[in-house]
């Protein structure tokens, strides 16, 4: 091949290939600016799904400060009422614990939120009165009153409803439980028992009083007539006489059945029990002076500390007639002299709960003050212990049996408890509790 020919077809060789590249690059260019363009609407579908989850997270973070707002408006109306609120999810676990639940059970909410129902508290009586079963059964119960003691040992009784806690859908995701304290009720009611048997027998009383009373005047009338129209030497007046006293001792005892009858009213008022008590034995010690000078009484507290302590809510004048009464029991078990002692302390919530459970309503900031009153004489005679505070018992000829009635009807009328027993070195022993207030530190304590 020549040279002419070699170089036309060199230059139809480029020319091809410069029309490939031409071709090639101009398919390049289309896929760039196709590329290009799938950026720029992807750019703007960006902006657009960003704008569309920028009101999304503004929406979920109104729609999430709505919803605190909601749970804590509702935490603060559990925690405003004084019914006890415990709730478990489907599980047993409690979500939510109130303030009062944490009060009336004596456990922290930091204790209980987020815990198995069955770890941290007790079903009670009856066993399905309680969140937990509800949950498990689907049960409900309306105000079905509940014992429960507390893992301090106090006894509860509680009034209990449940209900069955179900989402949009029906189906159930837990349940809730809702308790009231039923002490103040309780203590209503004994007060009530104890208010209208006093009231049947001060119409029985009335109505005896009546019926002796009327003929008693004519006895008495007729006797002392009697009597002085006798001769001071005739032996006749001297049964006159007899008559008349024995129709006064009469008129004395029915008097006597009419005022232990008679419905105490209560001047309440709140007083330090120690500083109480050492006031009126100081007062009964001046008025022994002459008449037992041979009988010592000794006043001690269990506590050293400041008088804030054990504070109780009685009427003075009544309560330290009970005292009064007391004392003098033991003085004329003293016919030889001795020595009585007098001992108060307060009693720690549990040993008390536990003690007097079945005796004693406790309110939940309530625990008892213990006073002691013990002699050196022969005690109580075995037989006669359950009768000692029975009205019109006594083992004195010239005693009425009415001084340790009154004290134990006083002291009920204060919701407290008295008892009568013997130490094991000799003599009576005369135990008077009162309920009492517990300091703000005690509380917690007992809680």
């Amino acid at each position: 091949m020549d040279d002419s020919k070699r170089v036309v077809y060199e230059s139809s060789a480029m020319s091809e290939e410069l029309s490939k590249f031409t071709e090639s690059y101009a398919s390049f260019r289309r896929i760039i600016n196709s590329l290009q363009r799938k950026y720029l609407e992807l750019q703007d579908e960006f902006t657009a799904q960003n704008a569309e989850l920028a009101d999304a997270n503004a929406k979920l973070v109104a729609l999430s400060e709505q919803n605190l707002a909601v749970s804590g408006f509702l935490d603060r109306i559990l925690n405003s009422i004084s019914a006890g609120v415990v709730a478990v999810d489907q599980t047993g676990r409690i979500t939510h614990f109130n303030r009062a639940a944490s009060d009336i059970l004596g456990l922290p909410a930091a204790d209980a939120a987020g815990r198995l129902y069955r770890e941290v508290l007790r079903p009670g009586n009856p066993v399905d009165a309680n969140a937990l079963r509800s949950a498990e059964t689907g049960r409900e119960i309306i105000s079905v009153e509940k014992s429960l003691q507390r893992s301090d040992g106090c006894h509860l009784s509680l009034s209990v409803s449940t209900a069955v806690l179900k989402d949009d859908n029906g189906t159930s995701i837990g349940a809730v439980e809702v308790f009231h304290d039923l002490t103040k009720i309780k203590r209503m009611e004994q007060e009530i028992a104890r208010l209208n048997t006093l009231a049947a027998l001060g119409e029985m009383a009335a109505t005896i009083a009546h019926e002796v009373r009327n003929p008693l005047s004519g006895i008495i009338g007729f006797a002392s007539l009697l009597e002085k129209e006798l001769a001071p030497d005739d032996p006749k007046r001297k049964h006159a006489t007899n008559i008349v006293r024995g129709v006064n001792t009469i008129n004395d005892i029915v008097t006597t059945l009419l005022n232990y009858a008679r419905v105490e009213e209560l001047n309440r008022a709140e007083v330090n029990l120690e500083g109480f008590l050492e006031a009126v034995v100081e007062q009964y010690r001046q008025d022994l002076a002459e008449k037992a000078p041979d009988v010592e009484i000794v006043f001690r507290s269990a506590r050293s500390s400041a008088r804030e302590k054990g504070n109780v809510f009685i009427d003075r004048l009544l309560m330290r007639q009970v005292l009064f009464n007391v004392m003098n029991n033991s003085v004329d078990a003293l016919s030889q002299g001795g020595k009585i002692d007098i001992h108060v302390r307060q009693m720690p919530r549990p040993i008390a709960a536990a003690e007097y459970k079945d005796r004693i309503l406790l309110g939940l900031e309530e625990t008892l003050m213990e006073t002691v009153i013990t002699d050196d004489g022969p005690g109580f005679a075995p037989e006669n212990l359950d009768r000692v505070f029975a009205p019109f018992f006594t083992t004195r000829k010239e005693g009425s049996g009415l001084g340790l009635a009154m004290a134990w009807k006083v002291v009920k009328a204060h919701g407290g408890e008295i008892q009568a027993g013997n130490s094991p070195e000799g003599g009576a022993i005369i135990r008077i509790l009162l309920p009492a207030k517990l300091t703000g530190n005690e509380t917690e304590r007992s809680t």
